[in-house]
This record gives structure tokens, C-alpha cells and sequence, in this order.
């Protein structure tokens, strides 16, 4: 039932809301690719992680630590992220089920120095996507007058500099592929 890759049909009713990934299969499905996630936590243990190798240069940015598990209950948001992105195939597939996984928990505030560093991190430990599907508070989906939807975040200059760093000294100086998620608000 996983919609986000391919057409599907879940409970009778026909979901065509995808990225087309089964078309992009064909072409890669990740080999030799290094994604870093950086979120609340990635629970390194989970079997679509469990391959030989699949994960690399784990990192916990706020504790400075080499553990990237979540740390509290509701700290899973990095493990569905990382699994969208890469989970292996055993009971669900990832975008690129063949890369290798570098799990960073960040759970240190928007424009912090240990924001920034997760990005040195990926740059330096050879990342060449990273993925950040966070950010500022962007309002109630169903409250179209909500004023988050309308608020500019700066972005800090200690984030700016990680990520001009990732994009001219990532891949060997191709720059890295940063996205950014874009809200679950309006």
C-alpha cells in the first residue's frame, strides 16, 4: 500500500498520488548512493536497515554522540522518513532501497550550531542527499486563515554556511542534493 511510489488500489478505492517510482526503478534504485536523513531519530535496528553496510557514519547531532536512536516514544518521525527514503524491500521499499543510510538525530532548535553541524557531518562523511523533513511551524492544513502559513523563517547564518558548504564541497565538489519538506500546512 505504499502510494507514495506507484499507482495502487487501497481498500477498493484507486490512489494515483505518487513519484512514479516504479518507472524510476528501472533506471537506479540507489546504488552507490549515501542518504543522510537528518530528523528526530532513526531506529537503526529496524530490519529494512539491517543489511551489511546499510548504514554508515550514524550521528546524533544534538548529544554528540555516534547513536542515532530516538531517544523518546514519540521520536519516530526520522525512522518513517529514513524508510520512505531507503528501506530496503524486505516488507517495504524506499525510493532507493539500495542505498546506504546515514542516520542523524537532530532535535536541537531551528538555526542552532548543532543544526549546522548535521550538515558538516553528512558533507564530510560523504552524503550525497541529504533529507530534512522539518521546519519551521506551518499552520493547521484545514485553516486556510491560519497566519503560519504566511510567516517568513531566516535562515540562520550558521545553517546558511552548512548548507553553502554541502552544496560547493559535497560529492567531491558537485555539491549535495539538500531537499526540505514542504509543510503539512496550506
Amino acid at each position: 500500500k505504499q502510494w507514495h511510489l506507484d499507482k495502487t488500489t487501497i481498500n477498493g478505492k484507486a490512489i494515483n498520488a505518487h513519484a512514479n517510482i516504479g518507472k524510476a526503478h528501472a533506471i537506479s534504485t540507489g546504488k552507490d548512493v549515501i542518504i543522510a536523513v537528518i530528523d528526530d531519530g532513526v531506529d537503526i535496528q529496524h530490519e529494512e536497515f539491517s543489511d551489511s553496510g546499510k548504514i554508515v557514519f550514524p550521528r546524533d547531532a544534538t548529544l554528540k554522540t555516534n547513536n542515532p536512536m530516538p531517544k523518546k516514544a514519540d521520536e519516530n518521525h526520522g525512522t518513517a522518513c529514513a524508510g520512505v527514503a531507503c528501506a530496503s524491500g524486505k516488507k517495504a521499499s524506499g525510493v532507493a532501497p539500495d542505498a546506504k543510510l546515514m542516520p542523524i538525530r537532530l532535535v536541537s532548535g531551528l538555526g542552532s550550531q548543532r543544526e549546522a553541524d548535521a550538515f558538516v557531518w553528512a558533507v564530510d562523511n560523504g552524503a550525497d542527499v541529504i533529507s530534512c523533513s522539518w521546519g519551521p511551524q506551518d499552520g493547521e492544513p484545514e485553516d486556510t486563515t491560519d497566519p503560519l502559513h504566511k510567516q517568513s523563517f531566516k535562515l540562520p547564518d550558521s545553517t546558511r554556511l552548512a548548507m553553502k558548504y554541502a552544496l560547493e564541497k559535497g560529492r567531491n565538489g558537485k555539491g549535495c542534493i539538500i531537499t526540505y519538506a514542504a509543510g503539512n500546512g496550506n
